[in-house]
């Protein structure tokens, strides 16, 4: 069921409400570059709602004035058929946009400038061309930091058996993980499940591409996707859940 209150809004809330900073930050003096797993933790633990750092391959951070006030990571889903938007063999220039957040109190438009750049600079490092993100309505997203950086919407449960709903598992202890954690901790379904454990279901998520490189290399990609381009998904009750960046 989707929900209209995005959880990052209600971080952010939480923090200004408690520890309010108020800077005049001007974006186009901040910086961008790749930091370390350590680095980005003090900013995607804090900030990002599942509390977590996914798989990454590259961090970046954004600093202003040498302070690190954001930070998203790069990385490669676990299954592989999720990367192939245009095709298998465009495979490797594929990289997934997994976590990211920035500090409470940086300016609204932050997280549309900051991965607008760093998209950009992971192109240029490492020769990624096809990038895509995840919007999860179960956290109250829909993707508007992704229509604010005029990504492409290819649908709903994209990589994904159709009606399949995504498998979370809940512990003894009433901790939640996914079944991809659950995988990559070496436990099997009906193990935990025999062992007491309890399992729910959610919706699957919202899929967003961008397309990097010259504008005759990008429309070669744009033509090469595999999937519809859609209309963006939205709410009656929008809440502009860009103010942080969602989960990828």
């Amino acid at each position: 069921m989707s929900i209209t209150y995005c959880h990052q809004k209600k971080i952010r809330d939480y923090y200004q409400s408690h520890s309010p900073v108020n800077k005049n930050i001007i974006l186009h003096n901040t910086e961008i570059k790749p930091i370390s797993r350590i680095q980005a933790e003090e900013i995607i633990l804090k900030y990002e709602w599942l509390k977590t750092m996914g798989r990454p391959v590259i961090s970046f951070g954004l600093f202003y004035e040498n302070e690190l006030i954001g930070a998203v990571n790069f990385g490669r889903p676990p299954g592989p058929l999720s990367a192939d938007i245009c095709g298998k063999a465009l495979r490797g220039k594929a990289i997934c946009l997994e976590r990211g957040a920035c500090a409470h109190w940086t300016p609204k438009n932050t997280p549309s400038y900051f991965i607008t750049n760093a998209v950009k600079l992971a192109n240029k490092l490492f020769g990624w061309e096809i990038f895509f993100a995840y919007a999860d309505e179960s956290a109250g997203e829909i993707g508007v930091i992704y229509q604010a950086c005029n990504w492409h919407y290819i649908g709903k449960g994209i990589g994904r058996p159709i009606g399949r709903k995504r498998e979370y598992f809940e512990d003894l202890d009433g901790n939640i993980i996914s079944e991809r954690t659950l995988t990559e901790n070496g436990l099997r379904k009906n193990f935990v499940l025999n062992n007491g454990w309890k399992i729910h279901y959610r919706e699957a998520k919202h899929k967003y591409v961008w397309f990097e490189g010259t504008k005759v290399r990008k429309k070669f990609l744009k033509q090469m996707c595999q999937y519809e381009y859609r209309q963006y998904p939205k709410r009656s009750n929008v809440l502009i859940d860009s103010i942080l960046l969602e989960e990828c």
